[in-house]
């Protein structure tokens, strides 16, 4: 009986050490499991910082690089436009200080607003005399800019002078201008000019003129038959330029005459043209120069 008991005690204490040994090893799996887990998840979390992190980094550098392009861009497109701006300001303000001078002397006159020159603007020099109702302004172009009117502008050339003059009548006035009647040139050999424009040609003597009509305006170039020169070249030129040159309107007429002779200081090329008792007259050395600023005038 005492050994059957004790048999059945041992029996009981390793079913007890069975269990708890069992139980150990669930504790240190589950723990492990536990603790792999936790390392998975910190990896994870680590490399999922890490990947934020660079993409932080990366739209930084991103945002700092666009920054630092749209300052370049914004920085050359500043300079380039100042640039522009002084270049063009510096011919049209020199030519706007100057009317508005010679209107402060003047008065409420017309002026050309351009100086008809591709370079030297910078340089333009003009000098006046007269008054109101009739007056000659010179422009020149020199070394140094000079005030208006200063006494050094005397000594240099105008390329361009602009003249006006008060007559007590239209019809005195009229009578200045060396108008060409439509009469005169009937029967002479035509010449196509192009835009629907017929031009007449008289020769004679070693001259030739190439003469022709656009609304109140007569237009003549002249060219020397003796040397070999021909009218046309340049009648062309200045009816394809008086396509996009409006011209003053005469109240009666006006007159263009060209010369293919020029030279510097000449002021064979003529444009004039009446309103009412007034007659308006540019004197350049180059025709093309004197359209354009008789086409500026305001």
């Amino acid at each position: 009986m005492k050994k059957g008991k004790k048999t059945a005690l041992l029996l009981t204490i390793l079913m007890v050490g069975l269990l708890t040994a069992c139980g150990g090893q669930k504790q240190a799996a589950s723990s492990s499991k536990k603790a792999t887990s936790e390392q998975t998840s910190v990896k994870k979390h680590s490399k999922s910082s890490q990947k934020s992190s660079s993409e932080k980094s990366s739209a930084v550098e991103s945002t700092s690089t666009s920054s630092s392009q749209g300052l370049t861009s914004s920085s050359t497109t500043t300079s380039n436009s100042t640039a522009s701006n002084s270049n063009n300001s510096s011919t049209v303000t020199r030519l706007s200080v100057f009317n508005q001078q010679l209107r402060n002397a003047l008065g409420n006159v017309i002026l050309p607003t351009t100086d008809g020159l591709e370079n030297g603007s910078n340089k333009l020099n003009v000098r006046y005399e007269g008054n109101q109702a009739n007056y000659t302004i010179s422009y020149s172009v020199g070394n140094t800019a000079y005030q208006l009117n200063d006494e050094a502008v005397s000594k240099e050339i105008p390329y361009v002078q602009f003249k006006k003059t008060s007559y007590g009548t239209s019809s005195e006035a009229s009578a200045q201008v060396d108008y060409i009647k439509q009469n005169d040139l009937n029967g002479l050999p035509t010449i196509d000019l192009g835009h629907n424009i017929t031009g007449y040609e008289d020769a004679g003597a070693g001259q030739r003129y190439l003469s022709w009509y656009e609304g109140n305006w007569a237009l003549t170039v002249h060219a020397t038959a003796v040397n070999q020169q021909d009218p046309k070249t340049l009648a062309v030129q200045i009816v394809n330029m008086l396509e996009s040159y409006r011209l003053p309107a005469p109240s009666q007429y006006g007159v263009i005459k060209a010369d293919v002779n020029s030279s510097y200081g000449s002021r064979n090329q003529l444009i004039m043209w009446q309103q009412n008792n007034v007659i308006y007259q540019l004197n350049a050395h180059d025709i093309t120069t004197a359209i354009k600023m008789a086409a500026s005038m305001k």
